[in-house]
Parts: structure tokens; sequence; C-alpha cells
């Protein structure tokens, strides 16, 4: 991967990142309140801009990647790569000084935030839970998942068609 030329405030945001002890409140940060977190920063500075529509979720997979750096990795590690990070969507032909902006922004923007004001819903008063982040009511694998235990009784359609109760049975075998 070819190097390039960092902006010098991208290079003192690293260099701040690298040097401090401090934590992003973003840092073990559910990934999809991250995402929306990250993305709602990103989308005011790309809706200005007025792109393409194929540019403009290039734009959001490289905010995707920005969240989750941002909530897994601390000082050096995530000055590191992040400035990957810029390299290899640079590298992919989109704008490096748009995806310096974007960094920037959301750094600034998310160092000033607590836990509490990130975990705050924009749309309305108070936090975000489940329903709030998926108002269709179909939960992702994650949220809600329940899992069957050996006991469980289940319907199932007997040689009639009619369906009838039976007990659950866990593993192989004749029995």
């Amino acid at each position: 991967m070819e190097s390039i030329e960092l902006d010098p405030k991208t290079q003192q945001a690293l260099d701040r990142i690298r040097h401090t002890s401090n934590v992003l409140s973003l840092y073990e940060m559910p990934a999809d309140l991250a995402e929306t977190v990250v993305w709602e920063i990103g989308k005011q500075l790309l809706e200005d801009l007025q792109m393409q529509f194929v540019s403009y979720n290039q734009y959001r997979w490289f905010l995707r990647e920005l969240s989750k750096l941002l909530r897994t990795k601390t000082g050096w590690d995530l000055a590191l790569e992040l400035e990957i990070c810029l390299r290899k969507w640079a590298a992919y032909r989109l704008d490096q000084v748009l995806l310096e902006v974007l960094v920037r922004e959301c750094l600034e923007r998310i160092a000033s935030m607590s836990p509490e004001d990130i975990e705050e819903n924009p749309k309305s008063e108070g936090r975000m839970t489940i329903e709030t982040r998926n108002p269709n009511g179909q939960p992702r694998k994650h949220e809600g998942h329940e899992t069957r235990s050996p006991n469980d009784e289940f319907l199932i359609p007997n040689q009639c068609g009619k369906p009838e109760v039976r007990n659950a049975k866990v593993g192989g075998g004749n029995g």
C-alpha cells in the first residue's frame, strides 16, 4: 500500500491518541450503538456534499470500520489502525481529504461526549433501547436470542396433519 501524506491536523489528532491514557467514550460500547453515533456524525458532513449514492455507501462502510476501531482499540493501537484505515480507503479512491475530515470530526465530537450522552437517543428523550434502535420489531441475532433446552415442548405435524406436542430430543442416536 502506498504511503499517503496526512494533513497536519490529522497527524496531530493521531499523536494525541498515541500519547493519552484516556479511552474514548465509544470504547467497549455495543457495535450497533457505536455505529449509530459515528454514522450520525459522518452523515451530517456527507449530506452537505450531495454526492452520488454509490460513493455515499462507500463512505458509510468507511464510517462503519471507523466505529469498530473506536470501540475496540485505544492509544497506539488505535492511532496505527486509524492510519492504516485511512490508507486503505484512500487506495479505494475515496477522497483522502474527506476521509481525514470524517476521522477528525468523529474524534473531536466523541471525545467531548460522555458514555451517557452516547446512549441518549437523539430523536427521543431517554436511553436508547432495543425497541428504539430496531423499531420494526425484528431483533438482530444477538438481541433477544433464546436457546432451547432439552425439555422444551414444540408442535410438529403428525401423519394425519394435526399438530401434536412432543419433547425436544438432544443429540443423535436411537432413543
